[in-house]
């Protein structure tokens, strides 16, 4: 019954430590798929950067815009209010 045992089980899996083409290969493989990840994240990076400078850009031309729109309602508002008075004052002297 022991022998049945000792033929039936597995074998211990071994490290085989040669080095060939393969395992070269493979490491030159990852170095490489490594570093154009990386230099193709940095001018992605890179390109977002540019897109948020014109984007900051653009916005701070739109909250111009919307100072400029601000004071000229405030323009308008008070031309209004002196037309409404030289009117009032003009229906006044005219009974």
């Amino acid at each position: 019954m022991s022998d049945e045992l000792f033929t039936n089980r597995q074998p211990k899996p071994r490290f085989d430590p040669t080095i060939n083409y393969g395992h070269i290969l493979t490491v030159v493989t990852f170095i490489f798929a490594g570093s154009a990840a990386y230099y193709g994240m940095k001018a992605e990076l890179h390109n977002v950067d540019q897109r948020v400078a014109k984007i900051e850009s653009t916005l701070q031309q739109l909250a111009n815009v919307v100072v400029l729109t601000a004071r000229q309602d405030e323009r308008l508002n008070a031309i209004e209010r002196r037309v409404d008075r030289l009117e009032q004052a003009s229906t006044a002297r005219h009974p």
